[in-house]
């Protein structure tokens, strides 16, 4: 057990966080970097690979869970099976621009490209109509809005919000992936 245990309170409705001055348009998901079959999705093209339901919580460095989120849409993995990723790192990038992570390309992997949130369509303000969820061991700002950009690099470049905390990488302590 760590020296500081963190208390994370279960957050009763979804906080919305976001920077920019208005809500950015998304088209589009383009796959690029050290890949073999750089690739452009619109979201039927995504749901035409098949969605599935995955519990995935989140957890925030601000203190604040939601250990019951569902949420539908394609594994990251399938996307990176079909572009064949050559690089160790991918970054996830925002339809703003304002808003990037970084995750090795397996961890990556095992992350969600959401188009629901507990049965209903993504709104722009929760980050639809797609959104890059990270796996359950990461924090939430590892987790990406308007995900319009997949780059798969070589190594680790931190984006905004992995400049600006202390842990840029963003595993979750132990005890807090287990409450």
């Amino acid at each position: 057990m760590s020296a500081v245990t963190r208390v994370q309170r279960v957050a009763a409705v979804w906080p919305t966080l976001h920077l920019e001055d208005s809500l950015p348009i998304w088209d589009s998901l383009v796959v690029d970097g050290l890949v073999h079959h750089p690739r452009r999705f619109d979201l039927a093209a995504l749901q035409a690979l098949g969605g599935e339901e995955r519990s995935i919580p989140l957890h925030c460095v601000w203190g604040w869970s939601r250990p019951d989120a569902t949420w539908v849409g394609i594994d990251l993995g399938r996307v990176l099976a079909i572009v064949e990723p050559e690089g160790g790192w991918v970054t996830v990038t925002s339809a703003s621009g304002v808003y990037s992570a970084c995750l090795p390309v397996e961890d990556a992997a095992n992350g969600l490209l959401a188009w629901r949130r507990d049965g209903v369509a993504l709104s722009p303000e929760a980050g639809g109509p797609l959104r890059f969820v990270p796996p359950s061991t990461y924090w939430a700002y590892k987790g990406v809005k308007w995900a319009a950009g997949l780059t798969v690099i070589d190594d680790f470049r931190p984006g905004f919000w992995e400049s600006r905390v202390a842990d840029p990488i963003g595993r979750i302590p132990e005890e807090i992936v287990r409450s």
